[in-house]
C-alpha cells in the first residue's frame, strides 16, 4: 500500500504512471471475517473515465455483492479481456491451436473488439453485444468470410467458459452473419497451370521451393509451415500431417513421391525439429514468403489466386480429368467425401452454364 496515494473517498486509492500519467484507481475493501482484499475499480483513461467519486461507487457494488454471498475474485468474475489473453496463453502453450491462427485471433480482437466490451465481465456480456461487432463490420465492408471469425474465435472461448462454470450460456449462438458461399472453386487453364508448376520448381531457394511444391499436393499452408522432420519418413516414402496441424484434427499419413524425396536431399537439417526455418528469425515460418509469391502470381498472370486456392486447383483439375472423387478426397484429407463432391458439383453447375449460354445465342 506504500505506493499508493489515498483519496479522500473512504477506501479509494489510486497510483499514477510517470509517464503516461494515466492513474489505476483501487478500491480497499475489509470486512471482519468475510474478506480483506483489494482490487482494481477503473482507470483515468477507461470509457467511463473513471475518477475517486465512480470508484468510491463501483467499491460501494463491490461490497454489496459480498454481503449477497457473490464472489469478487476476478478468476470468478473474469472479464473478456483477461479470459481471452488466458485462453490464447493456454492453447498456444499446448500447441492446441497453430500459432498462425492464434495470431489471427488476436489481430481480430484488438482491431474489432472494442474497450467498452473488452472490459465488460463475461456474465454481463450479451448477444447485443457482439451482433453489434458483426453489425459494424459489415457496414465497414468486410468479407462475410472474415466476420465468420467472431463465431470461430469466441464461439469456444465461450464453451470453455461454461464448462468452468463462469457463465451459463454462448452468447455467440444464434447470432446473425451475413450470408455467403463457402465453396470457393478456382480453376487455371492448361498453360497457366504449366507456367505455375515452372515457376515454383525454378525457386532457387531450397526450402521455399519444397514449401510450394507441397501446396501443389494439396496441403494447407499451417500443415506445410508445422512439419517437423519426425513427421517425414524417407524410407517408407511417406510423411504425417500430425492432428495438431490438420484440420480434421487427426493424424493424416500421404505418400511422399520420388519428386519430393529428391528436393529434400537439398535440405539441410538443423537442430530444430520443424523443416523450415525462418533464417533470420531462428523459428518457424509463421507465414509462406510473400515476395516470393508475389513473383509467382505476377510471372504466371494470376494475381488473382490465394495460397489456399492451391487445394481448389488440385480438386477442380483433378475432377476434370475424371480422377474417382474417392482420390480426390484423399488427397486432400477431407474426412468427408460430400466435401470433396462440391468440385463435382462445380463441374456440373459450368457445363449447365455454357449449355444455357449457348442456347441463349442460337435463340437469339
Amino acid at each position: 500500500m506504500s505506493d499508493l496515494i489515498k483519496t479522500k473517498f473512504a477506501g479509494i486509492y489510486y497510483k499514477e504512471d510517470a509517464q503516461t500519467k494515466v492513474k489505476t484507481y483501487i478500491a480497499r475493501i475489509k470486512i471482519a471475517g468475510v474478506i480483506d482484499t483489494q482490487q482494481i475499480v477503473g482507470y483515468s483513461n477507461d470509457a467511463i473515465r473513471t475518477n475517486p467519486s465512480i470508484a468510491f461507487q463501483k467499491r460501494n457494488e463491490l461490497i454489496q455483492k459480498i454481503k449477497a454471498g457473490d464472489s469478487i475474485r476476478a478468476e470468478d468474475n473474469p472479464t473478456l479481456d483477461s479470459y481471452f489473453n488466458e485462453y490464447m496463453n493456454f492453447k498456444s502453450s499446448g500447441s492446441l491451436l497453430s500459432t498462425k491462427k492464434i495470431v489471427v485471433y488476436k489481430s481480430f480482437y484488438h482491431t474489432h473488439i472494442s474497450h467498452s466490451l473488452k472490459t465488460k465481465k463475461l456474465k454481463q456480456i450479451t448477444k447485443e453485444d457482439f451482433q453489434k461487432v458483426i453489425n459494424v463490420m459489415v457496414k465497414r465492408g468486410n468479407k462475410p468470410s472474415f466476420i465468420e471469425t467472431v463465431k470461430t474465435c469466441f464461439s469456444p472461448i465461450f464453451n470453455d467458459a461454461i464448462e468452468k462454470g463462469i457463465i451459463t450460456k454462448n452468447q455467440i449462438k444464434g447470432l446473425k452473419f451475413p450470408e455467403y458461399d463457402p465453396n470457393k472453386y478456382f480453376n487455371l487453364p492448361d498453360e497457366k497451370l504449366k507456367a505455375l508448376f515452372e515457376e515454383i520448381m525454378n525457386i532457387a531457394n531450397n526450402e521455399y521451393r519444397i514449401m510450394f511444391m507441397f501446396l501443389l499436393r494439396g496441403r494447407r499452408a499451417g500443415e506445410v509451415l508445422g512439419m517437423k522432420w519426425s513427421d517425414v519418413n524417407v524410407e517408407n516414402k511417406t510423411y504425417i500431417i500430425r492432428d495438431s496441424q490438420s484440420k480434421v484434427r487427426k493424424n493424416l499419413i500421404f505418400p511422399l513421391d520420388e519428386e519430393l524425396i529428391r528436393h529434400f536431399e537439398y535440405l539441410e537439417k538443423k537442430e530444430e525439429d520443424f523443416i523450415f526455418i525462418n533464417p533470420k528469425t531462428k523459428k518457424p515460418f509463421f507465414t509462406f514468403p510473400i515476395r516470393v509469391w508475389n513473383r509467382i502470381r505476377k510471372n504466371v498472370g494470376i494475381e488473382e489466386m490465394t495460397i489456399h486456392d492451391f487445394r481448389h486447383l488440385l480438386g477442380f483439375t483433378l475432377v476434370n480429368n475424371n480422377v474417382p472423387l474417392e482420390s480426390i478426397s484423399r488427397a486432400l484429407g477431407h474426412s468427408k467425401i460430400t466435401t470433396t463432391q462440391r468440385y463435382s458439383n462445380q463441374k456440373e453447375l459450368m457445363a449447365k452454364q455454357a449449355v444455357d449460354s449457348y442456347l441463349g445465342i442460337i435463340k437469339k
